[in-house]
């Protein structure tokens, strides 16, 4: 059994952040969208940032990081990027998203690295967001989940039709039952999806596997999925990606 007081303060809220190649392959998949907004929930210090200006240009950058001191450094680094239409938020993207769902407001990409924390270690507002990320989608809840899957099926929801998801997602993902409404809920919604999983773990610090989770949204009713493609690649190998930055 895992208890919080034997946890450290990296792991309880979940920050490990993106290896500058891997921030360069997920913006790169994320272009292909030709994004003119950009939704990246769990911004942390701003790896993202650079990778942004440099593929994509200028966009309109939404980007939530909870801890002040991390959103002070998001702030930073998307001022040295020109990201002049940057706004970073430093509270919980979670209560954010569920008003956001309800308005309508959608973006063309989503980029980022969700915070990986069991549920039993998040805070009691976050929990009962969580759960309503659930309900709202009509996805079945389990308090065995942990906090990057309502954030990946609440950015995945946020996107426009055939607008471009790329994150870092554990390994999980693939097999555990805990993801299994997000595998469900992304099969139904999603026209192509694409799985990187590694031949090593990226992440010092953590025993978590990590896998990168590239997803298109489906354009309509009639926009047929295309099925999941399960790739294993070591991390050196990551680095390619066909013309135009597409799979």
């Amino acid at each position: 059994m895992n208890f919080k007081e034997l946890q450290t303060q990296q792991k309880l809220r979940g920050g490990y952040y993106t290896p500058d190649d891997l921030a360069d392959f997920l913006t790169r998949w994320a272009a292909g969208a030709n994004p003119a907004s950009i939704l990246e929930p769990s911004c942390g210090d701003g790896v993202f940032f650079k990778t942004i200006a440099s593929r994509i240009g200028n966009p309109t950058v939404t980007a939530f990081e909870v801890d002040r001191q991390e959103a002070e450094k998001a702030i930073g680094q998307a001022i040295s990027s020109k990201l002049t239409k940057a706004n970073i938020r430093a509270n919980d993207f979670l209560g954010w998203a569920l008003d956001a769902l309800w308005r309508g407001i959608r973006f063309d990409a989503v980029l980022g690295n969700p915070p990986f924390i069991r549920y039993q270690f998040l805070p009691p507002p976050f929990q009962a967001r969580a759960e309503n990320i659930f309900n709202t989608l009509n996805c079945k809840f389990t308090k065995h989940t942990n906090a990057w899957v309502p954030f990946v099926m609440a950015s995945f929801a946020l996107l426009r039709p055939g607008g471009r998801l790329a994150m870092v997602v554990p390994a999980e993902i693939i097999h555990l039952m805990h993801a299994g409404s997000l595998r469900t809920f992304l099969g139904r919604a999603a026209r192509r999806m694409v799985i990187v999983d590694p031949d090593e773990i990226w992440f010092s610090g953590t025993l978590q596997g990590a896998v990168l989770l590239l997803a298109e949204k489906r354009r309509g009713e009639h926009d047929s999925p295309q099925g999941l493609s399960h790739l294993s690649r070591s991390r050196t190998r990551v680095r390619p990606l066909g013309p135009g930055g597409r799979v």
